[in-house]
């Protein structure tokens, strides 16, 4: 099989959501066991978090920024449960990531030179990698609920074109920075019970990240 075939079959436009999903958890768990015999096991775990959302974000972001509306409906109407099992795999993981994250950083106060650098800035790095993940996944959740409702549901004020999946990325992610939409109007209850778990998790975030922060600045500061 020619590798452009493989791998479109793997990730590509016809990949199900759930095997993009595990394919990430694949590399992460290999990463992990590659790292874990010559480095802490903190530092193995959070890497291999942060290889599985490389994985995930490098397969998902070309379909996002290259889909045209009529190929975001497409998928979003074609994709069924797997979908909704691949977020849960996904925003469980990314949720998960944060406690790693917090063991890591408590290992690095531990240390010095090298090895607490690199276990402080794996650490932050997979809080930003877990934060691009939640955000990434409610964009396909939004096109999800958007495109297979026929009422629709998301109003992008005075624009009558119908939304790409960069469309619901500025819906997603104006959620996850200010726990709020700005300009957009929704009208689904659907869509907006999943707008308040986004909201949510979104706050849970900014508050590690805050708290992450606060602890990084005192552990150099000693």
């Amino acid at each position: 099989m020619p590798p452009e075939t493989l791998y479109h079959r793997l990730v590509g436009w016809h990949a199900p959501a759930l095997r993009r999903a595990v394919l990430a958890v694949l590399v992460g768990v290999a990463a992990a066991g590659i790292l874990i015999p010559f480095a802490r096991w903190q530092l193995a775990a959070v890497t291999g978090w942060d290889a599985a959302a490389l994985t995930y974000l490098a397969t998902i972001w070309p379909i996002i920024l290259r889909a045209d509306s009529t190929r975001a409906e497409m998928l979003a109407r074609r994709e069924d449960e797997r979908r909704g099992a691949a977020a849960v795999l996904l925003v469980g993981a990314s949720v998960g990531s944060l406690f790693g994250a917090a063991f890591a950083l408590g290992a690095a106060g531990g240390q010095h030179g090298a090895t607490r650098a690199l276990l402080t800035g794996a650490a932050v790095l997979t809080v930003a990698l877990s934060w691009l993940v939640i955000n990434t996944v409610y964009t396909t959740r939004y096109a999800d609920l958007e495109y297979r409702n026929p009422k629709g549901g998301i109003e992008f004020g005075d624009d009558d074109e119908k939304p790409d999946f960069r469309d619901f990325a500025y819906v997603a992610f104006t959620i996850g920075m200010c726990y709020q939409v700005s300009d957009t109007t929704l009208r689904s209850r659907t869509i907006r019970r999943t707008a308040l778990t986004h909201a949510l998790l979104s706050y849970l975030f900014g508050a590690v990240i805050v708290g992450g922060s606060v602890n990084l600045i005192a552990g150099l500061l000693n």
